[in-house]
């Protein structure tokens, strides 16, 4: 008998995977697919990356890292974060120089092959999801913005994020590769930022409720009570009493099997070389450079720390280095959680209420409702319920509830925010799969009604995010109306006082003067305590009469351009050093009354005035002067 016509419709999904480029056909079109991805993520974040002036938390860290390479001297300290940037940068403004551009690039680098971290869940999701996966982590508003931004976050989210996916691979894959690639990639995690010890603790709560969820039989309860129909299937793991049975085999078999032994034994061993990765890795990252502390300081209070490349040329300096290493690391790492200590209920509140509703609602609609539409989803799967979406739903959830109360500041969710919406992109990768397959669907069956309502809300989700990606990203990257946008960023272009700088550091002699009558540069006091017990020792911020607080970006662009600056606090020595020294360059504060401004005039071009934070307004802070050539 033949078949009827119903019986001789061709498969939808084969219908709409020929219709594809060739180089999206076939077992590696998932792969094509998210390395282009991964290109066009890396174009979004390398256009225009030099363009907005340099952050407050951006120019402090990178000038740490210049001052590493031009004076060899590194420590690590909690309140700049990880080393990993700093010693990136160093060796990049090595290499190439240092701008706003460069000390961004290598953020912008990891955040761009982020979505490259898809692949290793792609033995756990469909080829679509994968993708869609990809897509969220190169071009979600928060990631975008944030991978144009000197901060650590989006490297730890990535470098965790991959540690994941290496561990899950190794779990799918038994291969030990995937165990030296998760050490590697949490050992880069730690490096990058405090918060990475916040990971696996959240991994283990969420995989401790997802197997209760299994385990207390709550879907039972749910499908067979509420719904009359019978529990779906978990898939792709093994659930407790699965675990023990599991368990009494292996040990049985290493029990009988001489070569099942010397695998056992061999995994084992590369288990204790990946660890011997991690501390190597570890050392490597938190060990002082040259005088550690002490050579970051103007007037050093002790003897120097053993530095990292002092104690290579001679190993008998090897305890010395570790001790020095692991103190200021037990010192510093732990410092980073005790900034948010004593907040109260309704500071929490607020900053919960800014993280949902300014942030993930403002910047991130389409990721959080997909999330959820992917959950509902596979909670009702006829197909098995996958472990690995709701182990990182909860995640995501335990994030929302928990960053709030572990932030130092109370805009800090504008960052942090990234640390939840990461784990969230797999959920929303599922939701977005969902109505991928209805589409396509839809398409190969040419049903006109269901190709337009997925055709408009794909175009809705698309238009969404790009639209939020526009005016966070590019349109709007300093103003304060921008959700994404922390009060310590300049308002100005800052770029005509660095040009300033850097033609006055071709003089020869002093290069710049910065005058303020009353030292208010140092309201804030980066030497507070050791300057009230009479010791004469700061940071070395240059120039030293400075407060990183109070100066900053400026600091930055002074060290970037070679500046040789000091400062004046009273007028008229102030008129006869600059006279005296030919001095080329002049900073002063814009409401400083005492500033001789009609002399300024007389002998110097006025460059502008430039804000050095942006809040409520514009709000001018230094005013910088060019001596006219008298050539």
């Amino acid at each position: 008998m033949a078949d009827s016509p119903s019986d001789q419709r061709p498969d939808p999904r084969e219908a709409f995977a020929d219709a594809l480029p060739f180089w999206l056909q076939g077992p590696n079109g998932v792969v094509a697919a998210v390395v282009c991805v991964a290109v066009l993520a890396l174009v979004a974040r390398l256009t225009l990356l030099g363009a907005r002036p340099a952050h407050f938390d951006e120019a402090r860290v990178a000038y740490w890292a210049l001052y590493a390479l031009e004076d060899g001297h590194f420590a690590y300290r909690s309140i700049i974060h990880g080393p990993f940037i700093q010693h990136v940068d160093r060796w990049l403004f090595g290499l190439v120089g240092a701008s706003d551009f460069t000390m961004r690039l290598p953020v912008a680098l990891v955040g761009g092959l982020f979505p490259l971290s898809a692949l290793l869940f792609r033995d756990r999701l469909r080829s679509e999801e994968t993708v869609a996966l990809a897509l969220f982590l190169a071009f979600n508003p928060v990631l975008l913005y944030y991978s144009r931004f000197m901060r650590s976050d989006v490297l730890v989210a990535a470098f965790m994020f991959t540690a994941l996916g290496m561990l899950v691979r190794l779990v799918d894959r038994r291969k030990p590769r995937y165990l030296y690639g998760a050490a590697l990639f949490l050992m880069l995690g730690v490096a990058s930022k405090e918060n990475s010890v916040l990971y696996p603790l959240t991994w283990a709560g969420a995989l401790t409720l997802v197997a209760g969820l299994r385990w207390l039989g709550i879907g039972t309860l749910v499908h067979d009570r509420l719904l009359n129909r019978p529990e779906f299937e978990w898939t792709g793991i093994d659930w407790p009493f699965g675990w023990v049975s599991t368990l009494r085999t292996r040990v049985r078999t290493l029990r009988n099997d001489p070569d099942e032994r010397r695998h056992a034994l061999r995994f084992v061993g590369h288990g204790v070389a990946a660890v011997a990765l991690f501390g190597f890795l570890w050392l490597f990252m938190f060990a002082p450079r040259g005088d550690g502390l002490d050579g970051m300081r103007t007037n050093p209070l002790g003897s120097p720390s053993v530095g990292l490349w002092e104690a290579v040329g001679d190993p008998g300096k090897w305890p010395a280095l570790f001790d020095a290493t692991y103190s200021q690391f037990a010192s510093e790492y732990p410092a980073w959680g005790d900034r948010a200590d004593g907040l109260a209920f309704e500071a929490y509140r607020d900053r919960l209420e800014s993280a949902v509703f300014d942030g993930l609602i403002e910047t991130s609609a389409a990721l959080i409702l997909l999330a959820v539409a992917g959950v509902v989803r596979e909670w009702y799967s006829a197909e098995g319920r996958r472990p690995l979406v709701f182990f990182l739903c909860f995640a995501g959830a335990a994030s929302v509830v928990g960053y709030p109360a572990a932030l130092s500041i109370g805009g800090g969710w504008k960052w942090n925010n990234i640390h939840i919406l990461v784990p969230l992109a797999i959920p929303a990768a599922v939701g977005l799969g969902v109505f991928y397959r209805w589409g396509r669907d839809a398409l190969a069956e040419n049903d006109p009604i269901d190709v337009g309502l997925t055709s408009l809300i794909l175009l809705l989700i698309v238009a969404s995010v790009a639209w939020s990606g526009a005016t966070h990203v590019y349109t709007n990257p300093q103003h304060e109306s921008n959700e994404l946008v922390q009060f310590a960023q300049p308002h100005d272009d800052l770029d005509p006082m660095l040009e300033t700088l850097e033609e006055a550091s071709d003089s020869e002699g002093l290069d710049a003067i910065v005058y303020s009558e009353s030292g208010e540069w140092e309201e804030i006091g980066h030497a507070s305590l050791l300057n009230n017990q009479g010791i004469d020792n700061y940071w070395n911020v240059r120039p030293t009469c400075t407060d990183l607080g109070v100066f900053l970006p400026a600091h930055w662009h002074f060290q970037q351009a070679g500046v040789n600056a000091t400062c004046d606090y009273q007028p008229e020595a102030f008129k006869q050093r600059v006279t005296e020294k030919n001095v080329p360059v002049v900073v002063t504060k814009v409401r400083d009354d005492t500033v001789p401004r009609e002399w300024l005039r007389e002998r110097f071009t006025h460059v502008g005035n430039f804000s050095m934070r942006y809040t409520d307004r514009a709000d001018p802070t230094l005013e910088v002067w060019s001596r006219v050539d008298e050539n």
